[in-house]
């Protein structure tokens, strides 16, 4: 069996205003013993599943730029015997100022294969708005020392509507992201989370945020990402071609993810579909999974789901329309012929005839395409993902 893995390092230098993931301020070392116990969860459910290689790796965060050089060594040494020859990416997301030239060879000679940096602006107004621990100038110097040093693909992350950014400076600031040459670019429009500080200094009306401004920069940003040669395979992602984030396409093509590490998930899917999401106590976890004794899921500090047919139906429509691969007819029918009414009837449950589908057709905003096979995918054009969510709500 192949599976992707996720590893969660919860520590930031400073957490962002907006941010609503789950991490901890961090200002020092990452504790080895939360190495060790990433390390032995891997390695635990790798052999509970059978899992006999690692199809893609991504360390997120946080920011898992704080693993010193060392740490990042070693993680990929003690995964080493589960990434063959089919494991086709390994990422690790860095913010700006975790990066180092010994960080940057130790990842390269490690193994790992794709970087994600979290530029989000070149405007350090709008950087300064958000409490984002780090400037414009830190950003560039970061930049050129990844296109001196690093040899494998990039992932530059920029967003939209943040808060005194004017149109223009975006776009500027856009552009000079696309001059370092990413082979993918993820583009968000600044979601405001409730519970974070960023939401309190809106409602305070400390901060001025517009909705229809940050998506218009974001619709704008699109433009610009698209005449660069950029191409948009999913809701919020753009890259050169055939240099889509694997790890990212898991998830959205409902594919195995083992989630270690505190506040990750994972699923398994099967003919019973399995979900779990570990505890956010950081000294929790590492104390569970640092001891040998305790590793009896039925104690594991995670919660767990079992996911129903009918849910993971909805699942696969919901995440394969944010792609523009979309969904098949013929991969549906054999994962849901049995889930009522459809049975099985891909056209009949998007109501491609007299409902939803049809409609939105009418509006020139969805494609279909005929395979080889006789079967037919269904995907929203560029102007369709636009509207993704109001087409999910009629939907359900």
């Amino acid at each position: 069996m192949i599976s992707s893995l996720y590893i969660h390092i919860p520590f930031c230098l400073q957490k962002c205003d907006y941010c609503d993931f789950f991490s901890k301020p961090h200002s020092g070392k990452i504790p080895d013993a939360y190495v060790e116990a990433i390390i032995n969860e891997a390695e635990f459910y790798a052999c509970k599943y059978g899992i006999n290689c690692w199809k893609t790796i991504y360390f997120g965060g946080g920011t898992p730029g704080i693993l010193s050089a060392r740490q990042i060594s070693f993680i990929l040494e003690k995964l080493s015997s589960r990434i063959t020859s089919e494991t086709s990416e390994i990422t690790m997301e860095m913010n700006p100022e975790s990066v180092t030239k010994d960080k940057l060879l130790a990842a390269q000679t490690s193994g790992i294969t794709r970087l994600s940096l979290g530029i989000q602006s070149l405007n350090d107004r709008a950087l300064k708005s958000v409490n984002r621990h780090c400037s414009s100038t830190k950003a560039k110097e970061s930049l050129k020392l990844i296109k001196e040093i690093w040899k494998g693909q990039l992932n530059l992350d920029a967003i939209a509507g943040l808060p005194e950014q004017s149109q223009d400076e975006f776009l500027s600031s856009l552009k000079e992201i696309i001059s370092y040459n990413p082979d993918h670019i993820s583009m968000y429009t600044l979601t405001i989370e409730e519970g974070t500080p960023l939401h309190k200094k809106i409602e305070d009306k400390k901060v001025e945020f517009n909705f229809d401004e940050a998506d218009e920069q974001w619709l704008k940003g699109r433009e610009l990402l698209e005449s660069s040669g950029y191409l948009q395979y999913e809701v919020s992602n753009f890259s050169k071609p055939k240099k889509e984030s694997r790890h990212n396409l898991t998830y959205w093509m409902q594919e195995d993810y083992v989630g270690v590490g505190a506040g990750a998930s994972g699923t398994i899917y099967g003919n019973e579909t399995i979900r779990w999401s570990n505890t956010r106590d950081i000294e929790k976890h590492t104390a569970f999974w640092t001891n040998e004794k305790n590793h009896d899921l039925k104690n594991a500090p995670r919660e767990l789901e079992n996911i129903n047919l009918e849910t993971r139906e909805f699942e696969f429509i919901m995440m394969g329309l944010r792609t523009t691969r979309g969904i098949n007819s013929a991969r549906y029918e054999k994962l849901f012929s049995d889930v009522s009414p459809w049975n099985g009837n891909l056209s009949l449950r998007l109501g491609k005839n007299n409902g939803i589908w049809n409609k939105f057709s009418m509006e020139k905003i969805t494609y279909e395409k005929k395979e080889s096979d006789g079967s037919t995918t269904f995907s929203l054009n560029s102007q369709g993902l636009i509207f993704l969510n109001k087409f999910l709500i009629e939907l359900l």
